[in-house]
């Protein structure tokens, strides 16, 4: 059976080719018959089988059905259903077969008292690529389901008993869907239901690759569909692992098994590294086993009798073949094995366990304020009655940096396991978006998780098949002369933004910016203004800052800063301002509180600080709460580019009046001179000592900005207002 769609002129060999393969079942005294299924097929392919079907020198017989399913699996199950032989075979429009593929297919399947696919052992991609490709059998070689997950590791060509097909028929994929390829989920379905995928020796299938056009080219960025995921481990269990398991014949090589039981103790020595470090150690190690083991692409492949003989033949059909028969002694062999992507796969799902309900995706949880953002939503999803016991937080990268103390027992905590950061760029977005496609959650809310917005890029419509979906945009990052950054913006297409359900932000100043530059209408962009406290704590006004109004060298006037020492938080400022306090003979001390960042400027930083007066304090967790606020008179904020720095709102909350640069949405809690006083940006340095000399000589405005600032936080960022906004906008279906 011959699948065609848009071939052209292309199924002229592949027809020529089957027509061999056909000759050689007849003259093993088997009848044949040769079905072209025209699926929306092209004028050339319609004319090229009405054709065959009116040849009279053929030992069988042809015919030709037209359908109009656009849609491979759709085809080959019409097909199926039309056959009328014991036996079928499926071969796409554009691909050729050994003469010995079919005849020696049927005499294995006659000899098998199971039910089998049997397969080509050789793939050979000829075109706009040529590659080598020798399957292997689920019968003798060591073969398991993770290897299968990761890759299609057999091709789309396969022969087995009409039945089987009946029985376990392709799905149908829809090519828009971006599911599939279809060949794979059904060797996946066929596999899981304990079909024996066979290979038949010295069988060669040669795969057209096709620079543009065809219909597997619209799967190259597919993902699969759900599938029988416990049904593939029982019939295709890891090596050894099955209960009276023996080895398997065909072992994996050498290097192959070094690696395995090197690369556990390898990750655990170098567990101390930066991930940067490590994953440079990786590759040089990979490169240096791959060159002394000759593993990879092998210098030279033994060419068998009749694998040269098949070679031959179809390059005398097609001379499209001809430039790799050439050089086949010199091809790459692609090897399908597991990568650590379907174990790391296989890992999350078992720890989600399949919940659905709300998933939270973070880098981390940490203590920084995108973490509370993160904490906010997933705890409020949580105290709804729809996502109860239903809610939790996926983490992505640099799992070292989460402090699970953060967590609440309600909220499952999922952390992908590290060795996925050393994919590719591409498979590790594939790997996101198959993990949601299996859990399924029902909202998928991503907290300035990078990983979720590069998957959404290419695979948005997997992602979203089911599943409603937020991403979070609080501000712009700075890089360079201060051009802006985010990864929504780094996708120049951006089209998965027309298909996830809004963008959420926390301040009306990003919110405008969204608006304007992504050209999103004002119903697709959501302002959740954050709680910065689970619970609102009474106003305390027995603090320096409400109480103390003179200041000397012995008692000064203290100013706390308490941001990640970063150049995003401008803590460069601070040398800058303590030297202008102190040529104005302000008494007055700035005092630093915050996580280090290793920077080339680190060093020197905190150098400078000290000689400029101010005094570093070291790194705090757990909020502003956790520091004693109330024996400083004002806070700082230098940063060149904030979103809504919850900091701003625990500083009004525990009676710390601001003085804040003008930047992000800054503005939209500290108004000036009424709950704050702001600067010009982080370069104003007069602005922050005039600021600084006007708190410290009118104790009864500060007390007002106190007053103003602390009803404001409650008013506008209280943690029932949030939850109360979460459940009507992420916790009900709108759609």
């Amino acid at each position: 059976m011959i699948t065609a769609h848009n071939e052209g002129r292309l199924l002229r060999p592949t027809l020529r080719s089957v027509a061999s393969a056909l000759e050689c079942v007849v003259d093993s005294g088997n009848t044949a018959e040769l079905l072209i299924v025209c699926d929306n097929a092209d004028d050339v392919v319609l004319s090229e089988a009405r054709r065959w079907c009116t040849l009279s020198d053929l030992g069988y017989d042809v015919r030709m059905i037209e359908v109009a399913l656009g849609e491979s699996g759709a085809s080959r199950n019409a097909g199926a259903y039309e056959a009328l032989g014991e036996y079928v075979a499926f071969v796409d429009g554009d691909d050729l077969v050994s003469s010995n593929y079919l005849d020696d297919a049927l005499r294995l399947l006659r000899a098998s008292d199971a039910p089998t696919i049997i397969h080509p052992e050789y793939v050979v991609s000829f075109g706009a690529r040529s590659l080598l490709w020798r399957t292997e059998s689920t019968r003798t070689h060591d073969v398991s389901y993770r290897d299968l997950i990761r890759h299609n590791l057999w091709p789309s060509s396969a022969v087995t008993r009409r039945d089987v097909y009946l029985e376990h028929p392709y799905r149908t994929l829809p090519p828009e869907k971006g599911y599939g390829p279809e060949d794979w989920v059904w060797n996946i379905d066929t596999s899981a239901a304990g079909v024996v995928h066979d290979v038949a020796p010295d069988t060669v299938f040669f795969y057209r690759v096709r620079e543009q056009g065809g219909v597997n080219s619209r799967h190259s960025v597919s993902i699969l569909p759900v599938f029988d995921f416990e049904g593939l481990k029982r019939h295709l269990p890891i090596p050894g692992t099955q209960p009276g398991s023996s080895s398997s014949p065909h072992r994996r090589s050498f290097p192959q098994r070094a690696y395995a039981i090197l690369l556990p103790f390898a990750r655990w020595s170098t567990r101390w590294l930066s991930f940067e470090a490590k994953h440079g150690i990786y590759r040089a190690a990979r490169g240096v086993m791959r060159t002394v083991t000759g593993s990879g692409k092998r210098a030279t492949n033994r060419v068998r009798p009749a694998v040269a003989a098949a070679l031959s033949a179809a390059a005398e059909i097609d001379p499209a073949v001809s430039w790799t028969a050439h050089s086949f002694q010199k091809l790459p062999i692609w090897l399908a094995r597991d990568d650590g992507y379907a174990e790391c796969l296989e890992a999350a799902l078992d720890q989600l366990d399949r919940r659905g309900g709300a998933l939270v995706a973070v880098p981390w949880i940490g203590v920084g304020g995108a973490d509370i953002v993160s904490l906010n939503y997933a705890k409020a999803l949580a105290g709804t009655d729809r996502f109860r016991d239903r809610t939790t937080i996926l983490g992505t990268f640099l799992q070292e940096r989460t402090v699970r103390e953060l967590i609440p027992e309600s909220i499952s905590y999922v952390h992908l396991d590290s060795r996925w950061l050393e994919l590719a760029p591409h498979i590790r977005r594939r790997l996101i978006a198959q993990l949601i496609v299996l859990v399924r959650p029902e909202l998928l809310v991503s907290v300035n998780c990078f990983h979720v917005t590069e998957a959404l890029q290419d695979h948005h419509g997997q992602i979203l098949d089911g599943t409603r979906a937020y991403a979070t945009l609080f501000a712009f990052d700075r890089i360079g002369e201060g051009y802006p950054v985010n990864p929504i913006t780094d996708d120049s297409q951006r089209t998965y933004l027309d298909a996830i359900d809004g963008l959420l932000t926390d301040n009306s100043t990003t919110e405008m910016l969204i608006e304007e530059i992504l050209a999103l209408p004002p119903e697709r962009v959501l302002v959740h203004r954050q709680p910065a406290m689970d619970e609102t704590p009474a106003l305390n006004r027995d603090t320096n800052a409400y109480r103390d109004d003179r200041f000397s060298d012995m008692a000064p006037f203290t100013l706390l800063w308490p941001h990640r020492l970063d150049d995003e938080k401008r803590p460069d400022v601070l040398v800058a301002l303590s030297r202008e306090l102190r040529r104005r003979q302000i008494p007055a001390r700035i005092e630093v509180w915050g996580q280090r960042v290793l920077t080339p400027a680190g060093t020197s930083l905190l150098r400078d600080l000290k000689e400029a007066g101010a005094i570093y304090r070291g790194p705090y967790s757990g909020g502003l709460a956790s520091l004693d606020t109330n024996r400083y008179h004002a806070l700082l904020l230098t940063s060149k580019s904030e979103g809504l720095p919850l900091v701003l709102v625990q500083s009004l909350l525990l009676g710390l009046p601001a003085i804040a640069s003008r930047v992000g949405g800054v503005p939209d809690i500290i108004v000036h001179e009424t709950t704050g006083l702001l600067t010009n940006g982080p370069d104003d340095i007069e602005g922050y000592a005039d600021a600084v000399e006007r708190l410290m000589a009118d104790i009864e405005f500060r007390r007002e900005l106190i007053e103003n600032g602390y009803a404001f936080a409650v008013s506008h960022h209280s943690w029932a207002a949030f939850a109360r906004t979460v459940g009507e906008t992420l916790a009900t279906d709108l759609r």
